[in-house]
């Protein structure tokens, strides 16, 4: 589901979205392929006006995501970076014995709730070694790569399980010294050109990089989030709030392609017959097999109505309740 127009969202509205989406995203029972559910919780809180206190008017929900636009979380970032420095500063007035303005005491009162969250950034790259093979000359490594996708506006996790050839050579992607990895700008670049889709495109894509051999890409979002403020689609509207938790894997691993996913299909069966087959056979070379999942994550009322609507599109599905 791609970005869609955008609805302004603020007061109590915004302040009961701000709550489900939270509760939510914690009740998923997000394992580690998914973005960090404490922080994408906490970001979607320090947007309710019961948290900030009024230093932000509102905002524009993404009516394709069901969240808040991405401008707004990079403003929750830029709050949590200059709260420091705020804080020292009214601290220390206040240590003089001056007083504070209203608007400077409501927002060191939000300032000082920001920096009990311990958000990270937004986008993050993080590389792990697994093994090296000394007579492959090879290393595998573990890349994971969060971010709030700007095309869909959700939450989302790219973890890839990569072989390196001659991991010391130029333009390699990970850079090896030892027992110790470290991430190059070869790398995030690539990641950003190759890993704005599902897993199999990124597999195919980053299989044609030269010293690379890929094992798996796993895909899992946070989002999209039906509520009053974007509805579901025509068909699947029972009221209430629905938070949507899809995965998908491009893996060496499986032995055959499966979809469970009512909202989306494998790459290859939406192609042309001849493209089709070209893909087919690159994924024999590559030795990939792609399974598609969807949770989600609702409010107790809705949930038999959207058993009643996944039984009815044949697909196996997971559901939370709050």
């Amino acid at each position: 589901m791609k970005a869609g127009r955008l609805k302004p969202v603020a007061g109590a509205e915004l302040e009961s979205l701000a709550s489900v989406a939270s509760r939510l995203i914690l009740a998923g029972r997000l394992g580690r392929v998914f973005p960090d559910p404490y922080l994408c919780s906490d970001y979607l809180r320090a947007l309710a006006p019961s948290f900030h206190g009024g230093a932000h008017a509102g905002v524009e929900v993404d009516l394709g995501s069901g969240l808040p636009g991405m401008q707004h979380l990079v403003d929750v970032w830029a709050d949590c970076r200059s709260a420091p420095d705020f804080i020292r500063e009214m601290e220390h007035r206040l240590g003089l014995g001056r007083s504070l303005p209203p608007g400077s005491a409501a927002r060191l009162s939000y300032y000082r709730r920001l920096v009990a969250l311990d958000l990270k950034p937004l986008t993050r790259v993080a590389v792990a070694l697994r093994r090296v093979d000394r007579e492959a000359a090879s290393a595998f490594f573990e890349v994971v790569f969060d971010r709030f996708d700007p095309a869909e506006q959700v939450f989302v996790r790219h973890t890839l399980m990569l072989e390196q050839a001659e991991s010391g050579r130029r333009g390699a992607l990970i850079d090896l010294a030892g027992d110790y990895s470290r991430q190059t700008s070869e790398l995030r670049d690539k990641l950003e050109k190759f890993a704005g889709d599902d897993s199999e495109i990124a597999f195919l894509l980053m299989g044609r990089l030269p010293g690379v051999r890929v094992e798996e890409v796993v895909r899992a979002r946070i989002g999209p989030l039906w509520s009053e403020a974007a509805p579901a689609p025509e068909g699947w509207r029972e009221g209430g709030c629905v938070l949507h938790l899809p995965v998908d894997r491009a893996s060496t691993s499986l032995r055959e392609d499966r979809d469970d996913d009512p909202f989306s299909g494998i790459y290859r069966h939406f192609l042309s017959e001849v493209s089709r087959s070209i893909v087919e056979e690159e994924a024999r070379r590559l030795g990939y097999r792609v399974h598609k999942d969807r949770k989600f994550a609702c409010e107790a009322t809705v949930a038999d109505g959207l058993r009643r609507k996944l039984a009815e599109a044949g697909t196996r599905n997971l559901i939370y309740t709050v």
